[in-house]
């Protein structure tokens, strides 16, 4: 039987009215939606299989690549999680030796974060298998177009942010 093409990739062959426009939109939205639940997915499973968490990834990496200590409401707002989401994330990085809480001297209330080298390590470690699961998905492409959807995704990325931001 053959293969039918989702209604999102269906080129569109009339003149097209400002309904149809609406609905290629529209289409275009879901499938970006699609795509992106495909890919989490993909990297729960397969972090999963390599005993990762995904979040717990998420927030190594943004404290690693921040460049700055930062303190747990500030990884919330990066995050766009909640401040108790990131509190149970933070215990367990601590419990595993990636973080250490440091108080201020000034003000026991405010916490930072900073990252041990044992953190660091996990990091490069997860770097290593991002690497190998990149490859894996992104062979099917060109490396033009690897490129271009980079540069696309980053522009979707930082208009998302902005969004949440707003929505925040």
């Amino acid at each position: 039987m053959p293969k039918k093409k989702s209604p999102a990739l269906k080129s569109k062959t009339s003149r097209g009215s400002k309904a149809d426009s609406a609905k290629s939109e529209g289409a275009i939205f879901w499938r970006c939606v699609t795509f992106a639940d495909t890919v989490k997915r993909y990297c729960e499973i397969t972090m999963k299989k390599d005993e990762v968490s995904p979040l717990h990834s998420i927030a190594m990496f943004n404290l690693v690549f921040s460049g700055v200590v930062t303190t747990p409401t500030r990884l919330a707002d990066v995050m766009f999680r909640s401040k108790h989401s990131v509190t149970k994330i933070v215990d367990n990085l601590e419990k595993e030796g990636f973080i250490a809480r440091d108080f201020s001297s000034k003000d026991r209330r405010v916490t930072r974060l900073k990252v041990t080298e044992a953190g660091r390590q996990y990091v490069q470690n997860n770097l290593n298998m991002a690497d190998k699961r990149a490859k894996h998905v992104m062979d099917c492409l060109s490396m033009e177009e690897q490129k271009t959807m980079i540069a696309l995704t980053g522009k979707m990325c930082h208009r998302m942010t902005d969004l949440l931001e707003k929505l925040g």
